[in-house]
């Protein structure tokens, strides 16, 4: 028997506890990262429900959660720091969640928990916000003609600095065309230029992951996420049909910096704490209290459209739409309440325009008023007033990236990115998680000799499960000429429909991404120019679109087109150089040169016409595949007892030894209590 123990963190002292548990309880644990019966998902660590008693030190734990009164309860509606140690030696991290408890006669007898691994708390961290929620301030920039035109015409871009930052050619206006007169928008005349004002801006995927680590507090490192053909990567930014700049300027004023909070202001002005608690509490005393929030602003110009953004703990909370004027407008951010709680938290402000504004003033003002009906007394008032007030200042040319990002949840985008480079995601402590590609997770692994630790001779041989078709699709477009593929071709713009060979008798099983994938045009030799505009040639949003960046420096000639820094200006300059986007990515650190693709098949270059066979499948899935439907696959099941040393030591991408046959972990289930270990083994096929 198995020395098992449990420790759950408390929320209120972040002390680790040791729960009680029964002694004929039984604890299983199920691994498993790669499961290849549903293959398009990551797994972690989970355990079967059970239960632990209802001691003295479990009803502590657990803060009596049964009992609905207590003021200081154990959440249920987030997951609790845990970890299992076996002999002492720790087994598993992750998160308890409390599931029931079982109550007869008034008096609790268990409480019925699940332990669920260190990656499905990611998932808690992502806690369902958008990638808009990100503060991009890092890779906010200045937004002017001459910066969006080096963006697109410099093979080394200074200005503005941050590399992340690029400005591909798609068009969501104008029909760009090459080498046709009449009424086509041809950018060879200098009077159809690109506008610059018409483009939408893209930022580098490494970028965003930063961004999601600083704002939630984890780390992602690995080193698939420093491979060219990951950094090389860009994400569109594009949530609107058509591309309107938009100027902000930060009032940087917030309840958390100024100390406006309500109650604790009473009490600094002379309320006893005794007083405030009966105010609150006593139905008799008649309480009206109210907090609310006054705007003072005067512009130089009026006739002007701006708005007012109000953010709650970073998260945008509401909006007030507004025009300028040259005295002064007051009114009010929220009215009057008589719930302040509502308003607890961190505010900011942005104001914020299509056009450039100069502010005479600015300010912010905070009232809370307290008014207490003494029994058969006049009422007590108390006023507190604070404000910010700010200079003359001019809003400026900065771009914030936040404005701009697809509509997308985190954890969708993440998984969207694990899914289409066939990733691995994992982590020792919840806070720092390594990113890595599935085929490179699985060759860090040791072998593990565990032949003399199986229970007996004996194997249970099973046939893998397979696919007789594996659908690997992005969204569905709706650029026009994605739509002429699907027409020309009876599929989708860098779909793969796997067969198996032989044919299997298995069932369909789909791989299916978040994002877009935009079918370029190539318009004259390498002047490469992508569309999002419908059938009917009227822009749309896309899903969010990811791109390669080709590589500046092979590119360093095309056909002449034209460019306009001067919105509306009917004369281009003429360019003959520019950074080209699209589906494909040539790394010219090798010799001879490799490109990579962003679609799944095999599937000809828009650029350079040549058969990138360097597609998402080929890259990330192939070998997965050819090691499952290899005729010599087999899916083992064995039964072993392991000492302490390896049981605690075991990691999901070792190779498992049983007489000199290799094996991959498909899954392992550990019974905590008796050391017993259920592996479902996957043969090693693989040709490295």
């Amino acid at each position: 028997m198995l020395a098992v123990a449990i420790y759950i963190k408390d929320t209120y002292t972040s002390e680790y506890n040791r729960v009680d548990l029964f002694d004929d309880e039984k604890i299983s644990v199920v691994s498993s990262i790669q499961n290849i019966n549903d293959i398009s998902k990551t797994f972690t660590d989970f355990s079967q429900t059970f239960t632990v008693p209802a001691t003295k030190q479990n009803n502590k734990i657990f803060r009596h959660w049964y009992d609905n009164s207590n003021d200081s309860p154990f959440s249920t509606l987030v997951k609790s720091d845990a970890y299992i140690e076996i002999d002492t030696i720790t087994f598993r991290k992750g998160k308890i969640q409390l599931k029931s408890a079982n109550v007869i006669d008034g008096q609790a007898q268990d409480y019925s928990i699940t332990f669920i691994g260190i990656l499905g708390n990611l998932k808690d961290i992502f806690a369902g916000k958008f990638l808009s929620d990100l503060n991009t301030t890092l890779y906010d920039f200045a937004y002017t003609s001459a910066n969006v035109l080096q963006k697109v015409t410099s093979l080394t871009p200074t200005s503005p600095a941050t590399p992340e930052i690029a400005f591909p050619l798609i068009t969501s206006k104008n029909l760009w065309t090459y080498g046709l007169g009449g009424a086509n928008y041809n950018i060879e005349q200098n009077n159809h230029p690109i506008y610059y004002s018409d483009l939408f801006p893209a930022l580098r995927l490494t970028a965003i992951l930063n961004m999601i680590s600083t704002d939630l507090g984890v780390t992602f490192s690995g080193n698939f996420l420093t491979d060219p053909r990951f950094t090389n990567a860009f994400l569109l930014l594009k949530n609107a049909e058509t591309f309107v700049f938009t100027t902000n300027l930060l009032v940087n004023y917030s309840t958390e910096t100024n100390g406006v909070d309500g109650r604790n202001q009473l009490v600094s002005m002379n309320y006893t704490s005794e007083e405030l608690t009966q105010g609150y509490r006593e139905a008799e005393y008649n309480i009206s209290n109210r907090f609310y929030w006054s705007f003072e602003i005067k512009f130089t110009v009026a006739g002007l459209p701006y708005t007012v953004l109000i953010f709650k703990d970073g998260v945008l909370y509401s909006s007030i739409n507004k025009t300028t004027t040259t005295t002064v407008s007051q009114y009010s951010i929220f009215p009057s309440t008589s719930a302040d709680e509502v308003y607890s938290g961190v505010y900011t402000f942005k104001i914020q325009s299509t056009v450039v504004l100069t502010f005479n003033t600015v300010k912010l003002m905070t009232f809370h008023e307290f008014q207490d009906y003494n029994e058969g007394g006049a009422g007590n008032y108390i006023f507190n007033t604070n404000y910010f007030q700010s200079g003359s200042q001019t809003l400026g040319s900065t771009l914030s990236v936040n404005q701009y990002l697809p509509n997308i949840k985190i954890e969708d985008f993440f998984t969207g990115l694990i899914k289409m480079f066939n990733l691995t995601c994992y982590s020792s402590d919840g806070i720092n998680y390594t990113v890595e590609q599935l085929e490179n997770y699985y060759s860090y692994g040791s072998d593990v000799d565990i032949t003399k630790y199986v229970l007996q001779d004996k194997k249970d041989l099973n046939r893998v499960k397979t696919y007789k078709k594996i659908n690997f699709e992005y969204e569905k477009s709706d650029s026009f000429v994605n739509v002429a593929f699907k027409s020309a071709n009876n599929i989708e713009y860098g779909t793969l429909y796997y067969s198996s060979n032989p044919p299997s008798d298995g069932e369909e099983y789909g791989i299916k991404l978040p994002f877009e994938d935009l079918n370029f045009e190539n318009l004259s030799e390498l002047l490469q120019v992508g569309y999002l505009l419908k059938t009917d040639f009227k822009p749309y949003i896309p899903k969010p679109i990811i791109l390669y960046d080709y590589n500046p420096a092979t590119i360093t000639t095309v056909p002449t087109y034209h460019f306009s820094t001067t919105t509306g200006s009917a004369t281009g300059i003429a360019y003959t150089v520019y950074r080209a986007f699209g589906q494909e990515y040539i790394d010219t650190t090798v010799s001879p040169n490799v490109t990579y693709g962003l679609n799944f098949p095999i599937q000809q270059s828009t650029l350079t016409n040549e058969q990138v066979g360097n597609g998402l499948y080929n890259q990330y899935y192939e070998k997965y595949f050819a090691n499952i439907f290899n005729f010599k696959a087999r899916l083992v099941k064995v039964s072993a007892i392991l000492p302490t040393s390896i049981l605690t030591s075991l990691k999901l991408n070792d190779t498992i030894l049983i007489r000199d046959t290799k094996y991959l972990i498909n899954t392992f289930t550990t019974d905590l209590t008796t050391g017993e270990v259920q592996f479902e083994l996957l043969t090693d096929q693989r040709i490295w």
